[in-house]
Order: structure tokens, then C-alpha cells, then sequence
């Protein structure tokens, strides 16, 4: 049954635990092509989409297919239509979603990471680098790129936010000593 969708469903998924997300995109793409009306196929593939890829066209893409997902408050379908609003830049959207996915995945580390980007793009340094710390905490030795992104940027932001610490307090100093 080579067009059978409970066995390329399968094997999808276990393609993506492989680490083999372009075949499992393709497979997904089948599967979409078979039953575009499916949420949960959208969703997958456009949440694929987005994960492996980051070009215009792939992005753009994806966010033609998760239109459906808007108003969903599934927080699995929040979590990717928020990541698609971050990547062209609505962040507002983003936000709003991401945060509803955090809140209703709080064990999931790519949908923290998605959230803490979002609230760093935003200028919320001290909650993006407590949320990297909870995605990282919760990805322990996962591999992603995700999370080599989200270990260099908490870095980033834990270094920025005790440089600031650290001028406040001379500033404080210097005005108590006038």
C-alpha cells in the first residue's frame, strides 16, 4: 500500500526521530497532497518546513499551509504558527501564540526556544534567557541546531543583562559619592 497514510504517517515519524527531516518533509508532502484538509498533516509539515529549513520560499510556504492553524488554541499548532509569525517578522502574532504553546507545552523544548526567541526579539533580554534556560534544561544532550542557537544567545544575553547590572551599580555608586 505505497500511498497508505497510516504507514507513511509512520514512517514520517520515524523518519523525523532519525534526524531525517527532508525525507520526512517529502513524506509529509505526500501526505498533504493526498489530504490537504488535515490539520494535524499541515501542521506537521509546515512545523517541518520551518525547522529545517530557512529560506524565503520554504517560510513562505509554510505559512500559506498553517493559515488554518490562527485561531487554534492547540498548543501544538499555536507553537507553529507563532514560530512562522517570528520568522517573517510579526511578532506580535508571535508572542500571543508562542506564549499560549509555552504555557500548554511546558515540557517541550522547542516550543520554550520558540517562545524565548520571540521574547528577545522583542527586548525582554531577562525572560529570553530564563526561557533558553528552561528549553535547555528540558533538551538536556539534544543535538539541534536549536539548541546550540539557544546556548550561544543565553550566553549572549546573561553576559549582556550582568554588564548592565554591573553599570547601574556604578552609576549608583558614583551618585552616592557626589
Amino acid at each position: 500500500i505505497p500511498e497508505g497514510a497510516n504507514l507513511l504517517w509512520a514512517k514520517a515519524s520515524y523518519l523525523e526521530q532519525r534526524g531525517d527531516l527532508d525525507a520526512a518533509i517529502g513524506i509529509y508532502e505526500r501526505l498533504y497532497a493526498l489530504d490537504s484538509d488535515s490539520v494535524v498533516i499541515a501542521n506537521n509539515l509546515a512545523s517541518l518546513l520551518t525547522t529545517q529549513r530557512a529560506d524565503d520560499e520554504s517560510i513562505a510556504r509554510a505559512y500559506r499551509i498553517s493559515r488554518r492553524l490562527r485561531d487554534s488554541n492547540i498548543p501544538a499548532f499555536q507553537d507553529t504558527y507563532g514560530w512562522i509569525a517570528y520568522l517573517r517578522g510579526d511578532l506580535d502574532i508571535a508572542l500571543r501564540n508562542l506564549r499560549d504553546a509555552a504555557a500548554g507545552l511546558p515540557d517541550d523544548a522547542l516550543v520554550q526556544y520558540h517562545f524565548a526567541r520571540a521574547l528577545e526579539a522583542d527586548g525582554r533580554a531577562a525572560e529570553a534567557a530564563q526561557r533558553y534556560a528552561t528549553a535547555l534544561e528540558l533538551a538536556g544532550d539534544d543535538p539541534r541546531e536549536a539548541f546550540r542557537i539557544a546556548r550561544e544567545r543565553m550566553a549572549n544575553l546573561q553576559a549582556s543583562l550582568a554588564e548592565t547590572a554591573g553599570a547601574l551599580s556604578e552609576e549608583g555608586d558614583s551618585a552616592i559619592v557626589e
